[in-house]
């Protein structure tokens, strides 16, 4: 049933130019507060049954591995905690009541300019999915049917069911993130989905830089490049910081790192399956066969290290981060903002710590923290 919703939808869509732009556009101004804008109030939203779930409760719905569409007459409600004003987070809004926070796949850009931060969003539930990527709680439409099915929710995409399903409500003051401790941390990465600060706006003090970095690159993006695909993989981790001083690299920034050779000695591969360091192996040279090989033409003979230079895209980066004894990441956009900012160096030197603010997910049964405003703001030196 949804499917042919979704094709009756996109269709229609077609007719507009909305659906081609692409897909880090120049944003639009701030959500305003219009004189004629209305907003809903539980009595006004419609087939209200009179209670909300909270999102506590929405999240204890789900079982690991099982993406659970909502059905019933379901209603959450939360605040706007995060903003995609700063390009570090996309596609996608936070809101969060007294119980936790959650993610809504809502699949548009330039959210920022809808949303305001601390707006009340009423949500009905009913008919769209609950699901986990590597663990972090998500709302949104049916499981991915691409050809990994990595994702159990998939994006609302079309502006024709988001307002079926998220309606505005009043403008409030923004949310006031919550200062947690390193048990509260640990209780709720034990917890794992159902962890009480998964999605929540908050604020750790005192944090460490570890003096490591996570980044995963795919040489060839019209590749697969999932586990099964170590030809198409490139890690830096395990290994210090690769010279990366940056919160993370826009294309400029990756073409820079690649050219000033500080990570020559990085391999392709993962896990036990490796073909060299990416400034001398070749997917010639790699033994790679049939279409694989051919998807490198004309380039099977370069290494790659040209490759990912000709292929050079925005990356994501993590920074890896000590809040006590636990690891944190503080994973930033290519597309961010401030993607090419530099990280503080007293912050990497050791010589300072920071409190950091911003949105705490969990990724893989570690914790990670998106930012959702400039270092400058988010990142506070001591």
């Amino acid at each position: 049933m949804k499917k042919t919703v979704i094709a009756i939808l996109a269709l229609a869509a077609l007719v507009s130019c909305q659906s081609l732009k692409e897909e880090w556009q120049p944003v639009l101004s701030p959500a305003t507060k219009p004189d004629s804008f209305v907003p809903y109030t539980p009595e006004t939203l419609p087939n209200f049954p009179g209670a909300f779930t909270s999102i506590e409760n929405l999240k204890a719905m789900y079982k690991s591995g099982q993406p659970k569409e909502v059905t019933g007459n379901t209603w959450i409600k939360g605040q706007v905690t995060t903003t995609d004003k700063t390009g570090n987070i996309y596609r996608e809004i936070y809101i969060q009541d007294e119980t936790g926070g959650i993610d809504l796949k809502l699949g548009k850009s330039s959210l920022y300019s809808e949303y305001a931060l601390g707006q009340t969003l009423y949500v009905y539930c009913d008919g769209l999915t609950l699901g986990a990527y590597n663990g972090m709680p998500q709302l949104g439409w049916e499981a991915d049917q691409t050809s990994t099915n990595e994702y159990e929710t998939s994006y609302i995409d079309l502006q024709a069911i988001i307002d079926q399903h998220v309606f505005k409500g009043p403008y409030g003051d923004p949310v006031e993130p919550e200062l947690i401790s390193e048990a509260e941390l640990k209780a709720s990465i034990s917890a794992g989905f159902t962890g009480e600060l998964w999605g929540k706006l908050v604020t750790v003090k005192g944090a460490k830089y570890g003096n490591q970095i996570f980044a995963l690159f795919y040489p060839n993006p019209s590749l697969p490049h999932k586990s099964g695909n170590p030809e198409n993989r490139v890690f830096l981790s395990d290994n210090g910081t690769w010279g990366v001083n940056t919160w993370s690299c826009s294309k400029a920034g990756y073409i820079s790192y690649l050219e000033k050779s500080v990570w020559d000695s990085a391999e392709v591969g993962s896990g036990a399956t490796r073909y060299g360091r990416i400034d001398t192996v070749t997917p010639t040279s790699a033994g790679l066969t049939g279409k694989t090989l051919d998807s490198f033409h004309p380039y099977e003979d370069a290494t790659y290290k040209e490759i990912m230079i000709k292929n050079a895209s925005a990356n994501y980066i993590s920074h890896y981060f000590k809040f006590g004894s636990t690891d944190i990441q503080v994973r930033t956009s290519g597309y961010a903002k401030f993607a090419d900012v530099e990280l503080d160096p007293q912050l990497i030197s050791g010589a300072k710590t920071a409190d950091i603010t911003g949105i705490l997910t969990i990724y893989s049964g570690s914790a990670q923290f998106t930012l959702v405003d400039e270092p400058s703001v988010s990142v506070k030196l001591n």
